[in-house]
């Protein structure tokens, strides 16, 4: 459901699953239990819930809860072409939108053989900087991205056999890109590591055509006139000429030819232009070599509108990954700063936990630590030291102007 978002959705419809493309996509088991199984499983998103914390545009934060799915559909009678509707509910789409932006700029295909959660991560973090070509991480940053504890793998050795050399074998083996990695040392110790992203060429993903896509003409052979292009072609005129006709025409000029026929013969006829005899006209634009079809044209002009809107939406996904990166420099400095201020005054970290602990917002069936990975929690003990400390003022101005920069960019590419 996620990969049908599109950018310019203004609202969530409903968005259709053809079951024959799930089966295709996945390679899954064609029997028919197949249908039941999906059905059942859009049954179950009705019951999904979620939560999310928000903030208002007053600057309230919410705590906002609800279903994920509002309503499915389905034909009432099995057909080949079977299929299910399914609706996001209408709250949840600047988050899913944000969701499809950071995360779902890769086929969902290339994480389905990848056991380890950290390769999964790994692949997502390298995917966003694929057109970049490589990708720089502190190691702290790096575990902080992962989800993995202060305390886990603190020798890293261990870290690069387990996370790191793990996640570079099972993207070569299963995704379509591959990496290899440069450390950086100080003093005999990795502080950092840069990642190097390959098009893995092995694992490149076709994508499937769905049943509902109309497929090409047939080419002709050198072995002669084969029976399935006669037919192809016979398909698209039988109300207008005999199949005597098509074979004719086949043997008079190329496929090619015919093809630009018909279409032509459609897009004319599809303006609003009446023809009298629709067989003549096609016989006449049969033998009519080099068509200049307008109407093509002006397909082909759209075409490349999209193909514009398309390297447009690559820099968006550029400009996202590195707002992404920004704030990711901004969590780990201020972190820095604030480890550096605590240390030399350990009672003023005491006095802004007690301020922190009398919020309304803070959760005391939690830790401190807790509490403080919450976004509004982080918020509050970052405006009391905004007002105390003249250099964490300063260093959220200078972030504050890269984040402005990127977010104008950004917002430029998308207008």
């Amino acid at each position: 459901m996620l990969t049908l978002i599109k950018y310019n959705d203004i609202d969530f419809a409903e968005y259709e699953i053809n079951v024959g493309d799930i089966v295709k996509e996945f390679d899954l088991n064609r029997g028919g239990l197949v249908y039941d199984e999906i059905k059942k499983a859009s049954e179950k998103l009705l019951s999904k819930k979620v939560q999310i914390e928000r903030t208002t545009p007053e600057g309230v934060v919410e705590i906002l809860d609800t279903y994920l799915v509002v309503s499915t559909a389905r034909p009432k009678e099995a057909t080949k072409d079977n299929y299910i509707k399914l609706s996001f509910h209408s709250a949840l789409k600047p988050f899913l939108v944000e969701l499809k932006q950071r995360y779902l700029v890769y086929d969902i295909r290339n994480i389905l053989s990848l056991s380890s959660i950290y390769s999964i991560r790994l692949f997502e973090l390298l995917k966003q900087y694929q057109k970049i070509g490589k990708r720089r991480f502190q190691i702290d940053e790096l575990k902080l991205l992962l989800s993995i504890e202060p305390n886990e793998y603190a020798l890293y050795g261990h870290f690069k056999d387990r996370i790191i050399k793990k996640a570079q074998k099972d993207l070569l083996e299963h995704t379509d890109i591959y990496f290899e990695f440069a450390e950086e040392t100080e003093k005999k110790k990795v502080f950092a590591i840069t990642f190097y992203i390959f098009d893995n060429k092995k694992n490149q993903r076709v994508k499937v055509v769905s049943q509902k896509e109309e497929k090409p003409f047939a080419k002709a052979t050198e072995k002669g006139i084969d029976d399935a292009i006669i037919n192809s072609i016979f398909e698209k005129v039988n109300k207008y000429v005999s199949k005597l006709q098509v074979k004719k025409w086949i043997k008079e000029v190329s496929v090619e030819q015919i093809e630009n026929a018909i279409t032509y013969t459609v897009n004319y006829i599809n303006a609003g232009n009446k023809v009298g005899n629709i067989g003549g006209f096609l016989n006449t634009m049969v033998h009519t070599p080099n068509l200049f079809d307008k109407f093509e044209e002006k397909k082909t002009k759209v075409k490349k509108a999209t193909k514009k809107q398309q390297d447009t939406s690559s820099q968006i996904d550029i400009k996202i990954a590195e707002m992404q990166q920004v704030q990711i420099d901004l969590e780990i400095a201020t972190r820095e700063l604030e480890s550096n201020i605590f240390s030399k005054d350990p009672s003023l970290h005491q006095t802004i936990i007690s301020k922190i602990q009398a919020n309304p917002f803070y959760d005391p069936k939690k830790t401190v630590e807790q509490n403080l990975q919450r976004d509004s929690i982080r918020g509050l003990q970052g405006a009391i030291l905004q007002g105390i400390f003249p250099e964490y003022n300063l260093l959220l101005k200078q972030f504050d102007k890269k984040i402005k920069a990127i977010r104008e960019e950004l917002e430029a590419l998308q207008r």
